[in-house]
């Protein structure tokens, strides 16, 4: 009996975390889709906001080619219970080469994500982990020097596992989505070095990031 209770309350704590947990990654984008300058470094700082968890994380990019730049991410993710976890992250973006008499930039971007937590329900603990792959396009609009704004639209994978043992009784369980990732941005350059960029996005549930960027 301990056993099928046991069962019945995992198989209910993976119902509700799943749809919360399903899609962190890919997130923020945090650029628009200008080319850069080969060689140019940036680093940045941002907090995301979603229904059951924040994510606090940093960001180091590297232009590779003024059209194509690369970038890490490490951040900690703050479920609304729970242990606190960590995601890692890296991805690209490129610039398509698109000779169009419009004022719009386009690119496409990639990434690939990990994250690993603990969540607390009805006294359960399970530890989840996640890998995620996201893909989009990116088409943004530059204002003047000082301000652009952009658009997102792609697709976001994830693959979560969930592990918990229950008095004595481990299980566990898997779980995979694709979700649409859609949404948009903008960005501010205060001056040459210092900016500011703000995400709306929406993956399965909407996720409001702030973040800072520093050039160098």
């Amino acid at each position: 009996m301990k056993k099928i209770k046991g069962l019945l309350v995992f198989a209910s704590v993976c119902a509700m975390t799943a749809p919360v947990h399903a899609q962190v990654f890919g997130i923020p984008v945090g650029r628009d889709a200008a080319p850069g300058m080969a060689g140019e470094m940036r680093a940045s700082a941002n907090i995301t906001i979603g229904d059951n968890l924040n994510l606090y994380g940093g960001r180091f990019a590297f232009n590779v080619l003024d059209e194509a730049f690369v970038f890490g991410d490490l951040g900690i993710v703050d479920p609304d219970r729970g242990d606190n976890g960590f995601g890692l992250q890296a991805g690209g973006q490129f610039t398509l080469p698109l000779q169009l008499d419009v004022p719009l930039d386009f690119a496409v971007r990639g990434t690939l994500g990990y994250a690993s937590l603990d969540q607390k329900e009805q006294g359960v603990d399970v530890d989840i982990d996640i890998i995620s792959l996201s893909a989009a396009g990116v088409i943004s609009h530059t204002i003047d020097e000082m301000f652009s704004v952009y658009g997102v639209l792609g697709l976001a994978y994830a693959r979560t596992e969930f592990s918990a043992s229950v008095e004595g009784f481990s299980v566990s369980s898997t779980d995979s989505d694709t979700e649409i990732m859609i949404g948009g941005g903008a960005t501010v350059n205060l001056n040459p070095q210092f900016g500011l960029y703000g995400d709306l996005l929406i993956v399965d549930d909407p996720w409001i990031t702030i973040g800072g960027t520093f050039r160098f």
